[in-house]
């Protein structure tokens, strides 16, 4: 023990301690004016959304880092179906996502991702942020004051998830030569000036369109090789799962934040390959 080291307390007086209820376990010091909603009320929310919004259940819920985050995800009971595309089946979710320390609050999200862990919760936040889907509850004092406003968001969240189907639905319609497909993954992935590429770039270039054409004709493609929707679908699989990335960051970064733009692009060269 150091004799020279001394300790001391000193008041926050507009602060207080946020604290586990079961094992008095801190968490957090937060403003005296912050509005903490208790698990208990999120329950409470999620009951009454499931018990009174049509075709809305209870997927799963859980805690992170040891209390201070908590989630509880529901889902359409009912898969969103995409005409012309056997694989195409997917699940619509609504989260709640609540925090106990500094900067978190409660959130009422409209997600395609289904939350497991920290990084899916993370996820989730990025996507609902990114299309504008996070509606804030951080500073409710009545939670059931917000109740026609959430029901007036998941009515739009089922205009635009029909909206999202039709997008795929009319890609699935748009048929592509085989001489479209090769100019839609040179175009996809590109190839610099000769002059600014080595051998060894050349390569890598190869490699990445060879491993484009393979998601192209996997199992997942099935139905909708020779459309656009094809292409658009293989492209956004090798960009967040094959592409090689420096870090697990890189790649999360790239499946996620840039996740629209690269979007968009495949997208674009889709509908253009059809046209070659």
């Amino acid at each position: 023990i150091n004799p020279d080291l001394t300790e001391s307390y000193e008041l926050y007086e507009n602060f207080e301690l946020n604290v586990r209820s079961d094992n008095e376990y801190d968490l957090d010091v937060v403003p005296k004016s912050r509005i903490d909603v208790q698990p208990r009320e999120m329950w409470d929310l999620a009951d009454w959304i499931t018990s009174n919004i049509a075709g809305v259940q209870f997927e799963t819920a859980g805690t992170l880092n040891k209390g201070a985050n908590v989630w509880i995800l529901m889902k359409r009971d009912h898969v969103l179906k995409v005409n012309g595309d056997p694989n195409g089946d997917t699940v619509p979710y609504f989260a709640l996502q609540n925090g106990y320390v500094r900067g978190t609050g409660l959130k009422f999200q409209q997600i395609m991702t289904r939350i497991v862990c920290w990084n899916t919760s993370q996820a989730a936040d990025v996507e609902a942020t990114n299309t504008n889907h996070n509606y804030s509850m951080a500073h409710t004092r009545n939670l059931w004051e917000r109740i026609e406003e959430l029901k007036e968001a998941m009515l739009l969240w089922e205009q635009e998830a029909a909206d999202w189907v039709s997008a795929k639905e009319r890609l699935a319609q748009v048929k592509v030569s085989i001489k479209g497909v090769n100019w839609f993954i040179d175009q996809f992935i590109p190839e610099p000036a000769s002059g600014l590429t080595s051998t060894r770039v050349k390569d890598n270039i190869e490699t990445a369109r060879l491993e484009l054409a393979g998601e192209l004709y996997n199992e997942r493609n099935v139905g909708i090789e020779g459309t656009a929707l094809g292409l658009f679908e293989a492209a956004s699989s090798w960009n967040e799962h094959v592409r090689r990335a420096q870090t697990p960051l890189t790649r999360f970064q790239r499946a996620i934040l840039s996740r629209d733009t690269v979007l968009e692009e495949a997208r674009e060269l889709a509908y253009q390959a059809a046209t070659i």
